[in-house]
């Protein structure tokens, strides 16, 4: 077996035998995809954490004796949670990597989990230790959120994208299990120390997965062509020297914005669904299924465009398309509900919507790794996904502030009087997401630098691999040739 080092200390196998070859080549697959798996889980199981309190928000209140805003409290304390961790949450990941920053983020949340669970077992039920432990479990979930694509590094080219996909759209995928499963289980409000219960144990089960994966898995040497684009991705700035790069980068600002605006609109749309449509007799129910609807569209169109991405590597032109169908789609759902009795039109719409919306998350969040390179992974994605949690902040509060009340209520299916009209809300969320469309579709640009520096790093080493073998080939003829002499 032939072996050369890199600046970086990374070694390069050459030559070896089929036998050790084959083995590397399975145990490096089996470790990437056990660490998806695990940020699968990691993400699906915190997401539950987050959003069970406002799937079942009646009996919550009941439970614990508090009002509709404290209920609402256990939910914003995430995005907030992000904003006041985000930059330290980046740091971590940049500077541990991503399976440490993995295993910390399990324990703060299945301690959160722990503590939810306590609230809810004491003799008399603790509102105060639930929302400390949401508190700790929404610390956990950036340290899920920022890590999709440091995991998508350690796969080839080929496959970035959809490991990417993977590890984002778990995050949702737990929201909509966990608005299905909660009012499953919870028929009355007896029933919350069972809820607590289950999602506890969910992300203890995702805290045993991420050990094995910080312990077991490290990345297996023995694959020349997969270590190469691993230490084309190691060669990072400095974690500050990083945040300065991103906010300099004309692209990556453009990306900030689109990817805030669509992070934003959909926590918005998601958040108020029901509050948008009852005032025109749509009923929770119906609301309900226009929720599940945009979140299962979107886990298709993310599946599909990360597997399109991967195999045809148009990244730019992928994102500029799904960005501008999901604008103009977020603009058919504005005018549609206004019109009473129009179900169908209403739920194909917010499910294009979420369709292409879903679908440009990922791509994007490469796009930013590309265009930032040599920018650690982390610290591209944690900025682009905090200008999401910003934006969801903002979009809500001015939701509430451009909703009026509604000038008939002979229509209404709200139960709380009186309903708010926010037609109005989702016409200027609509005109801000065709102005970034343009904006986006026009001006972004950019080399896909991570690709060209792994490239350019592969070019060198099967050189000088071929370098190496010409010698030794050289080498072994002189023997040969030196034989006769040698005899006579």
């Amino acid at each position: 077996s032939v072996s050369m080092e890199s600046n970086s200390g990374t070694v390069y196998l050459v030559h070896s035998s089929n036998d050790s070859n084959d083995t590397a080549t399975i145990r490096t697959l089996f470790n990437r995809w056990f660490l998806v798996l695990t940020l699968g889980l990691l993400n699906v199981s915190n997401a539950a954490l987050w959003i069970t309190y406002s799937a079942i928000a009646d009996y919550t209140q009941l439970f614990y004796n508090v009002t509709a805003d404290g209920v609402n409290w256990l939910a914003l304390v995430y995005p907030l949670a992000s904003l006041v961790f985000g930059l330290p949450t980046a740091y971590c990941l940049d500077r541990l990597g991503v399976r440490t920053g993995l295993l910390i983020g399990a324990i703060f949340s299945a301690s959160g989990g722990a503590m939810r669970y306590a609230s809810a077992i004491l003799a008399q039920p603790s509102f105060s230790l639930a929302l400390a432990g949401q508190i700790t479990a929404a610390i956990a979930q950036p340290f899920f959120m920022f890590s999709p694509t440091a995991v998508a590094s350690e796969f080839p080219v080929s496959q970035r994208a959809t490991a990417n996909t993977l590890g984002s759209m778990s995050n949702p995928l737990g929201i909509l299990l966990t608005n299905i499963l909660s009012p499953l289980l919870v028929k009355s409000k007896t029933d919350l120390p069972l809820v607590s219960l289950v999602y506890f144990m969910a992300a203890a089960a995702a805290l045993l997965f991420s050990v094995v994966t910080s312990i077991f898995t490290r990345q297996a040497p023995g694959v020349a062509e997969s270590e190469l684009h691993q230490s084309a991705a190691a060669q990072h700035l400095t974690f500050w020297l990083s945040i300065r790069a991103c906010l300099t980068n004309r692209a990556f600002g453009l990306l900030l914005l689109a990817v805030g605006a669509g992070m934003g609109l959909f926590t918005a749309l998601s958040a108020l669904l029901e509050q948008i449509l009852c005032p025109y007799g749509y009923s929770d129910q119906f609301a309900g299924i226009c929720g599940a609807v945009l979140i299962g569209a979107g886990l298709v169109g993310a599946g599909v465009a990360g597997a399109v991405a991967d195999y045809t590597k148009r990244f730019i032109t992928l994102s500029k398309v799904s960005f501008s169908l999901a604008a103009a789609t977020s603009a058919a759902f504005a005018a549609l509900i206004g019109r009473p009795n129009s179900h169908a039109a209403v739920v194909s719409s917010i499910a294009a919507f979420g369709a292409f919306g879903f679908a440009f998350y990922p791509i994007a969040l490469e796009l930013g790794v590309e265009a930032t390179h040599p920018v650690g992974e982390a610290v591209s994605t944690g900025l682009l996904v905090l200008a999401g949690q910003l934006a969801s902040v903002v979009l809500m509060v001015a939701g509430q502030v451009l909703a009026t009340p509604t000038a008939t209520t002979a229509l209404t299916a709200c139960a709380v009087p009186p309903p708010m009209d926010y037609s109005l809300a989702c016409l200027v969320f609509a005109g801000m997401a065709a102005v970034l469309a343009i904006l986006y579709t026009l001006m972004f640009n950019t080399d896909y630098k991570r690709q060209e520096a792994e490239k350019r790093q592969l070019d060198a080493a099967k050189a000088a691999a071929d370098s190496i073998s010409e010698a030794a080939a050289s080498i072994g003829h002189a023997q040969v040739g030196s034989g006769p002499d040698e005899q006579a």
